[in-house]
């Protein structure tokens, strides 16, 4: 297959960066799916991102698919490109004929596809139409194709924008809460005080009106280091985003993108669960892109047959909770294919930029092995 290795690593930190989650996208995107469809008179459109390993169709019309391996995708070749590529007879190219949906249902045998660039030289995905029959489109019909394709992609960057701004939202309503509640105390005992010197039926010596003084004065020592701490939490960007994703939220998720991956290979796929934390709820940031390359790449190293166990679970700490996740494939009497240098490499960048912990294990006995443990600020 031909190597695009050229700017993978920044392609794929770029589609990682924008904190997409694959199952969210359908309702956004169906529309212009189908204007697509129309518009270029074809059977089938696909919106896919395509990561490391996997291609993931985000939203559909005409063919019902969710994910497939990069290596059996057409699109492989067009995220390599600057403009479209074109296929007017799928059966007649070697690199093509074989692939499953071209030799199987739907039989496709028309193909057009343009990158989604997201700047200049990072294609982080496509769109593309294909049809049952050979065609062939119209320069005019293309220009509107492409107009679709810049919507797609404004899109995406929309996303990424309001995800950010919703990070910004949650951090400072919980810094709102926090400041509220470690205010109160502090200024109450300041108002209590007061209310004793200034009340007009208490008589208070030397001695009293110095300790209250001194009171005061811790108090407001107190509430400029609680000042002091909120600025430094603001300017360290220390704040996490948190929502209603806990451990079974996160399981469903991981079932919904690679079940189907994993019954194409006839690979048994096990979530394993901590029944006494599954209901704890911690930050979805990043969370699945983290994941997205080491559980594609087991499923990809594992041969037919082979069970791949996924355990997650939640350290629960007083200074901040620690989400564990292991990916493992024992593959009985085989040896597992190496992960590419690359994969190792952008999975640990992603966890330590997250400030976890990423380990990577491969042996006879234990099989291929992943564990990330990701810390969840409090």
């Amino acid at each position: 297959m031909k190597d695009f290795s050229r700017n993978e690593y920044e392609r794929l930190l770029s589609l990682s960066n924008l904190e997409i989650d694959y199952s969210e996208l359908e309702s956004e995107f169906g529309v212009l799916t189908e204007m697509a469809s129309k518009i270029t008179n074809m059977d089938v459109t696909l919106i896919n991102l395509v990561d490391s390993l996997t291609q993931w169709t985000v939203a559909r019309h005409g063919f019902q698919i969710s994910s497939m391996p990069r290596e059996e995708c057409i699109c492989h070749y067009t995220i390599a490109g600057t403009d479209y590529f074109e296929v007017e007879d799928l059966t007649a190219d070697d690199r093509f004929k074989n692939m499953t949906y071209v030799r199987n249902a739907p039989h496709l045998r028309y193909y057009f596809g343009i990158p989604l660039v997201l700047s200049e030289g990072v294609n982080i995905g496509t769109i593309c139409v294909m049809d049952r029959e050979n065609k062939k489109l119209s320069p005019e019909k293309i220009e509107l194709f492409k107009l679709i394709g810049k919507e797609l992609t404004n899109k995406f960057k929309a996303f990424h924008t309001i995800n950010i701004l919703q990070h910004d939202l949650s951090d400072a309503i919980k810094m709102q809460r926090k400041i509220t509640h470690n205010l109160r105390d502090p200024l109450a005992g300041i108002i209590g005080i007061s209310d004793l010197i200034i009340d007009e039926n208490e008589t208070h010596t030397d001695d009293e009106i110095n300790e209250f003084v001194n009171l005061i004065n811790s108090s407001s020592k107190s509430i400029l280091e609680i000042a002091d701490s909120v600025f430094a939490e603001l300017n360290n960007n220390q704040l996490e985003h948190y929502s209603t994703f806990n451990l079974q939220t996160l399981a469903e998720r991981i079932s919904q993108h690679f079940m189907p991956l994993a019954k194409g290979k006839e690979i048994t796929l096990n979530l394993k669960v901590n029944p006494d934390k599954h209901h704890i709820p911690f930050s979805r940031k990043k969370i699945l892109q983290t994941i997205v390359t080491p559980v594609s790449s087991v499923i990809k190293l594992s041969r037919s047959g082979t069970e791949i166990t996924i355990d997650l679970d939640l350290s629960v700490k007083p200074d901040g909770n620690i989400l564990h996740i292991s990916v493992n494939s024992k593959t009985p009497k085989e040896t597992h294919a190496m992960p590419g240098s690359s994969l190792l490499n952008l999975t640990k960048e992603l966890v330590e930029n997250m400030n976890g912990e990423f380990e990577y294990r491969q042996n006879q006995e234990e099989g291929l092995t992943y564990r990330i443990s990701l810390p969840q600020a409090n």
